[in-house]
């Protein structure tokens, strides 16, 4: 008997996981970067540095999300001198995910429902390791 309801109770938490609402990502976003760099372009236009110089940059950011269904959303991802089409994903877990843009990744953590705070990494030139915290508007 108690090995039947384990098993009853086990096959139910998978049910558990997808009744769970995501939390809602919609708006606007904004934070400043972290960011250690290795060459230049895209959002990083470094004047006076040459192409395997590192250095450390902290830029503005701006992130819209402006569709959402469920686990999944999209939106821009936008500095001063770019901006990058983003598609995201919640884990189950309802604080971790993923997002992509055109040219690297993002892990994030939802902090709470005005806090993202994300980690970037890019490997093709520029070379990019940021993290940021966003603060919904």
């Amino acid at each position: 008997m108690k090995l039947k309801l384990a098993i009853a109770t086990l096959s139910f938490i998978p049910a558990l996981v997808l009744a769970q609402t995501a939390p809602n990502l919609l708006g606007t976003w904004k934070g400043v970067s972290n960011s250690t760099v290795m060459g230049i372009g895209g959002h990083h236009k470094a004047i006076n540095k040459k192409k395997n110089e590192i250095y450390f940059n902290h830029l503005p950011f701006t992130l819209v999300v402006d569709r959402q269904e469920g686990f999944n959303f999209s939106g821009t991802f936008t500095s001063e001198y770019r901006k990058e089409i983003l598609l995201g994903a919640i884990s189950s877990d309802l604080q971790t995910g993923v997002m992509v843009e055109d040219d690297g990744a993002h892990n994030f953590k939802i902090v709470n429902v005005n806090t993202i705070q994300t980690c970037y990494r890019q490997i093709k030139d520029p070379k990019i390791a940021a993290c940021l915290e966003l603060t919904k508007q």
